[in-house]
């Protein structure tokens, strides 16, 4: 009798399912969150531009129930941050990131000295300083020398004096110490921003703060 080997039926290929792509996206992403230092203004342009991807994409949808909750419980930032964030990759690109970083510039200060940046680096004098990482000290040499050249126009859009600001300052902190409103998740994390950001500002201005 002859033996007739039967084949055994093959599984059926099918493409990855849209939603297992999508987790794993956002897998690792979250797997390297800890590295992520928007708050501090250490966040890179693929973090950003990550963040972009996510919220168009609507993947937070994955582990949260809105881009408010996804922001702060996974970003560690409020939803207002995260998107100012994105109007800044937006507006400047990759390099704005990179200089920010390296020379410890703000929004303002790399608009006045953006035509002279680009993916290529820092132009100055008819030199260009590529923006690498090994390049940090001589970015942020570059930067400071052309800031110190648009500081006459700078100037004049300026403030002219320091009291409006601190009148300002001072009014917020009364208004601090008088609300008795109850403060929730998201208001404690933008507060927590904001004090940062002043802290930072003042350390600029060498405003040391105590505790």
């Amino acid at each position: 009798m002859e033996n007739i080997a039967q084949e055994e039926p093959q599984a059926e290929i099918t493409a990855p399912d849209a939603s297992i792509a999508e987790g794993i996206y956002i897998g690792r992403w979250l797997g390297r969150r800890e590295a992520f230092g928007l708050i501090a203004g250490r966040c890179s342009a693929a973090e950003v531009e990550s963040l972009r991807h996510i919220r168009d994409e609507e993947l937070y949808r994955n582990v949260a129930r809105n881009w408010d909750e996804f922001c702060s419980t996974y970003v560690g930032a409020s939803r207002r941050n995260v998107e100012r964030s994105i109007r800044l990759l937006e507006e400047f690109g990759d390099a704005f990131f990179h200089v920010s970083q390296v020379a410890h510039i703000g929004p303002e200060e790399y608009r006045a000295i953006a035509e002279w940046v680009d993916d290529r680096g820092v132009r100055l004098d008819g030199a260009v300083v590529p923006l690498l990482r090994e390049n940090g000290v001589e970015v942020a040499a570059a930067v400071s020398e052309l800031l110190r050249r648009v500081r006459p126009q700078l100037a004049e859009t300026e403030e002219p004096s320091f009291e409006p600001v601190l009148r300002r300052c001072q009014a917020a902190a009364r208004m601090l110490a008088a609300s008795t409103a109850e403060l929730n998740p998201l208001d404690k994390m933008e507060l927590a921003e904001t004090l940062v950001s002043l802290r930072q500002s003042a350390a600029e201005r060498g405003v040391g703060m105590v505790g």
